[in-house]
C-alpha cells in the first residue's frame, strides 16, 4: 500500500465509543486519489462497510468527520464534511459546514475521524494531536449547544480547540437533529445529531499543532495564491462579502421569483423588506466573520437591540434560515425570526426541516385537517413567532402530542394525518426541501430531485455541476470561493494546487472522472436502499400548481421538465433509464466491488 506523499497524513482516527478505545486506520495514496476526502471518502466507507438496509442507529453504525487534502494549507476557505447513514431518511447523507474544525482536525495529524459504537453513559471527546480523551459528559447532557460548547472549552482549558456539539434535539432522538460547530455553524440535513445522541456522544473538541505535508511547496503556494486572488477578483461574489446570503432574500423575491412563501404556496412576499438583508444591516449586524483564510466574510453576527428579545446574540439571517423561518412562515417580525433561528441552533435542530415542518403544520391548520388541540393547544398561525418558538421547543424535547407529531417530519406527518395533506407535504425522498422554489429556479430541481441526499439545495444545477459539487464536497472546499466564482476555470485551478501538493499528475479528465465516481458510489448506496427513477421527482405542489404571482407568475415544473432532468443526469453519469449505475459504468469507475450489490438491488425493484 503506497502512502500519500503530500496533502494527506495517510491515516484516519478510528474511535470506538463502546470500548472507549481508539486506533489508527491507514489509507493509501490510491484511496485518496480515487475518493479525495470528505464526502467522497465517507461514501466509500459507507458503501464498502454496510450491507443493504443497515440500521442507521445500530451500535456499529459510524459517523465520518472528513477533511480533504487542501484542509490546513494556504488554500482559501476549506470546510468540514460529516457523512453518515441518515436515521431520518435511511439514505447516505453528507453535510458540509464552515468554521475552523476541519483545519484543526488536519493540524492534529488526521485525514478524518471515524466514530463507531455506543457509550453506556454520555461522553465527549477531546482530541489533541495523537491523543484522545473520553470525558464524562453527564453534566453537559441536557444543555443547549451554546452552554455545552462553553462548558467543554472551560473544562479542557484550551481556547484554541474547535468544537462540535449536539443539543436537546439530538439527545431526544429528533431524527432531523443537527450538529452545531463552534457555536454558530450547523452541520444539518443528515440526522447526525440524532445519531450522536443515540451514541451518547455530546460532542468533540479538537486541537492540532502539526503541519500538512506538501510535495512541492513553491508551486503549491503559487497556485493557492492565484486561486485566492481569483475569488477576490470575481465581482459578482462581492455581494456575498457585503450581505452574506441574506441579500438573496430580496433578490429571490423581486427578481428570481423563487423565494419560498407559506409552505411554497407562492414566491411573492413584499414583507421581505422587514426581514431581509437590508433590515439586518440597519438594525442587527455588528460583525462580519470569516472561516480560515477566507476573503468573503459571509458570516454575519448581530444583536437584537430592543423589544422582548433585546440582547439576543445570533448569526444570520442566511438565505436558508431567513427563507424557511421567515417568508415561509409569513414572518414580518425580524427579532422574532432571529429568535427562532437562534433557538434552532441552541436546541441543535435542523432549521430547514424545522421551517418546513412548521409551515406544513400551519397550512394543515388553515385547511382544517389539524386543530390546536392536536398540538397541545398551540395555535400556530402565519407570522406568530411566539407560537412557533413554543413549538420548536416542544419538537426538540418531543414534548406532548404536538411535539412528538412534528418531530416525525413532513412525510410521516402527512401519512398519519391523511385527508389530502400529502398534496402539500413538500419533501423529496423523505426530507423537507430548502428555500428555493424550483418553479422559479428550475436548475435547483437537479439538486433537490437528483442530488444524493434528497431535498438539499447545494448539489448542483446540472449534471456537470453535480460532478463539480461532488469534488467540492470531497475536497471540502467552500463553493462561495471555489465553486461559483471559479466556474469555468475548474478543474484547472484545483489540479494546479493538487498536483504539487500531493505529488500527483491529475489531468482534467481524471478530475471529472473522480467527480463522477464519487457521485456514482453515493448513488449505489441509495439504489441498495430502493431508490430509483420513481424517487427522482419533485413534490406534487411544484408539478400541479402554477405560481400565482410574482416575477415567475404561471411557472410550473412539467412532466417534460422532469423527464429531461432525469435523462440528462442518467446519461452523463452512465446510469440506465431507471437511474441505476450499469456494470460497465461501475467497472469504468473502478467500482467493481459494487456490481453484485447493485444487481441484487435491481432485482428487487
Amino acid at each position: 500500500m503506497t502512502a500519500p506523499r503530500g496533502g494527506y497524513f495517510g491515516k484516519i482516527l478510528e474511535i470506538d465509543l463502546s470500548r472507549q478505545k481508539y486506533k489508527t486506520r491507514e489509507i493509501s495514496d490510491d484511496e485518496c486519489r480515487k475518493y479525495i476526502g470528505g464526502a467522497g471518502m465517507g461514501g466509500y466507507f459507507l458503501a464498502s462497510e454496510y450491507k443493504a438496509h443497515h440500521d442507521p442507529l445500530a451500535e456499529d453504525s459510524f459517523i465520518f468527520i472528513g477533511v480533504g487534502p487542501l484542509n490546513g494549507t494556504y488554500c482559501v476557505s476549506t470546510r468540514t464534511s460529516i457523512v453518515n447513514m441518515n436515521p431520518y431518511t435511511g439514505l447516505l447523507s453528507h453535510a458540509e459546514v464552515g468554521a475552523h474544525l476541519g483545519n484543526e482536525i488536519k493540524w492534529a495529524g488526521w485525514d478524518g475521524i471515524y466514530i463507531k459504537g455506543r457509550s453506556k453513559n454520555p461522553v465527549y471527546l477531546y482530541i489533541k494531536d495523537d491523543k484522545v480523551q473520553f470525558r464524562d459528559a453527564g453534566k453537559l447532557w441536557g444543555k443547549t449547544t451554546e452552554d455545552a460548547d462553553e462548558s467543554m472549552r472551560q473544562e479542557i482549558d484550551d481556547s484554541y480547540a474547535r468544537t462540535a456539539v449536539i443539543g436537546p434535539a439530538g439527545e431526544n432522538g429528533v431524527p432531523f437533529a443537527a450538529v452545531i460547530i463552534e457555536r454558530f455553524r450547523a452541520a444539518a440535513r443528515t440526522g447526525t445529531g440524532a445519531l450522536m445522541g443515540n451514541k451518547k456522544l455530546k460532542g468533540i473538541a479538537v486541537r492540532g499543532t502539526k503541519a500538512v505535508p506538501v510535495e512541492d511547496n513553491k508551486k503549491f503556494y503559487q497556485a493557492a495564491k492565484a486561486a485566492k486572488q481569483l475569488a477576490v477578483d470575481k465581482e459578482g461574489w462581492q455581494g456575498i462579502k457585503r450581505w452574506g446570503t441574506a441579500g438573496l432574500l430580496e433578490l429571490k423575491h423581486w427578481v428570481s421569483g423563487s423565494l419560498i412563501t407559506k409552505n411554497f404556496q407562492t414566491t411573492w412576499y413584499p414583507d421581505i423588506e422587514y426581514i431581509g438583508g437590508e433590515e439586518a444591516n440597519r438594525t442587527f449586524w455588528k460583525r462580519h466573520v470569516a472561516c480560515n483564510h477566507c476573503p468573503v466574510h459571509c458570516q454575519k453576527y448581530g444583536v437584537i437591540r430592543e423589544g422582548k428579545h433585546a440582547g439576543l446574540i445570533a448569526e444570520g439571517p442566511e438565505y436558508e434560515t431567513g427563507g424557511l423561518l421567515g417568508s415561509n412562515l409569513g414572518m414580518s417580525d425580524f427579532a422574532g425570526m432571529m429568535a427562532m433561528i437562534e433557538l434552532c441552533d441552541a436546541m441543535g435542530i435542523d432549521a430547514i426541516s424545522t421551517g418546513g415542518v412548521l409551515a406544513f403544520t400551519t397550512e394543515c391548520i388553515d385547511r382544517g385537517v389539524l386543530k390546536p388541540g392536536d398540538l397541545d393547544g398551540v395555535a400556530l398561525k402565519w407570522g406568530d413567532a411566539d407560537a412557533y418558538l413554543e413549538m420548536i421547543r416542544k419538537m426538540a424535547y418531543q414534548d406532548g402530542k404536538g411535539g412528538k407529531l412534528l418531530a416525525k417530519g413532513v412525510r410521516k406527518m402527512s401519512q398519519e394525518i391523511g385527508q389530502g395533506s400529502e398534496a402539500w407535504a413538500v419533501h423529496v425522498k423523505g426530507k423537507e426541501i430548502a428555500a428555493h422554489d424550483p418553479r422559479g429556479d428550475k436548475g435547483r430541481a437537479y439538486s433537490y430531485a437528483l442530488g444524493t441526499c434528497g431535498g438539499d439545495h447545494h448539489e448542483g444545477g446540472s449534471p456537470a455541476t453535480q460532478a463539480r459539487w461532488g469534488m467540492l464536497n470531497s475536497l471540502v472546499m467552500c463553493s462561495f470561493v471555489g465553486g461559483y466564482p471559479w466556474g469555468k476555470e475548474t478543474p484547472g485551478i484545483f489540479t494546479a494546487m493538487l498536483n504539487p501538493l500531493c505529488g500527483w499528475n491529475m489531468s482534467d479528465d481524471e478530475y471529472w472522472t473522480t467527480g463522477k465516481r464519487i457521485i456514482t458510489i453515493e448513488r449505489c448506496f441509495q439504489v441498495r436502499e430502493g431508490i430509483n427513477r420513481k424517487d427522482d421527482v419533485l413534490p406534487t405542489r411544484f408539478t400541479t400548481e402554477k405560481l400565482p404571482e410574482g416575477p415567475k407568475k404561471g411557472a410550473i415544473f412539467t412532466a417534460e421538465d422532469t423527464k429531461k432532468m432525469q435523462e440528462a443526469t442518467y446519461s452523463y453519469f452512465g446510469w440506465d433509464d431507471n437511474g441505476i449505475p450499469t456494470d460497465k459504468t461501475l467497472k469504468a469507475y473502478d467500482l467493481e466491488y459494487l456490481v453484485d450489490d447493485v444487481r441484487e438491488a435491481k432485482k428487487a425493484l
